[in-house]
């Protein structure tokens, strides 16, 4: 992960930069650690795309670490960081064992809890790739 040369001063941009750290090792157990007991990690591209608490934060991104050989965040923004919330703007460049390299413009948004995150999102332009319902959407 690179991230201008700074580091992450609350609670809200640590628990991204862990986010980050445990998504590029592919480790569903760390990244599970970076939310709070209750928390929510909002991801647009797995099933369901809302994971609450740490047993569906792991599993979740289990199941999507099993076609994902690697994983890279790279960013030359400093992080926006405030006692409320933190943003990280980037590139994801992935590799699934499924497709050609691909590279993603992203967010990612944290607002911290007690324990860790509250509430961790990825925004990123899924038009072309998102799975829609069979139903017809207006």
């Amino acid at each position: 992960m690179k991230m201008a040369s700074n580091t992450a001063k609350t609670g809200a941009g640590r628990a991204i930069a862990a986010y980050i750290a445990a998504f590029q090792s592919l480790d569903s157990d760390a990244l599970a650690a970076s939310a709070g007991r209750n928390g929510l990690v909002e991801v647009p591209l797995i099933k369901p795309s809302r994971l609450f608490g740490h047993s569906e934060i792991r599993r979740g991104h289990s199941a999507a670490f099993q076609v994902i050989i690697k994983a890279e965040f790279v960013s030359d923004k400093a992080m926006a960081e405030s006692d409320d919330a933190a943003i990280w703007l980037g590139t994801l460049n992935i590799q699934r064992n499924t497709s050609a390299p691909e590279s993603h413009e992203i967010g990612i948004v944290a607002q911290p809890g007690d324990d860790g995150a509250s509430r961790i999102s990825l925004y990123f332009d899924s038009r072309g790739i998102r799975r829609w319902a069979d139903e017809t959407i207006l």
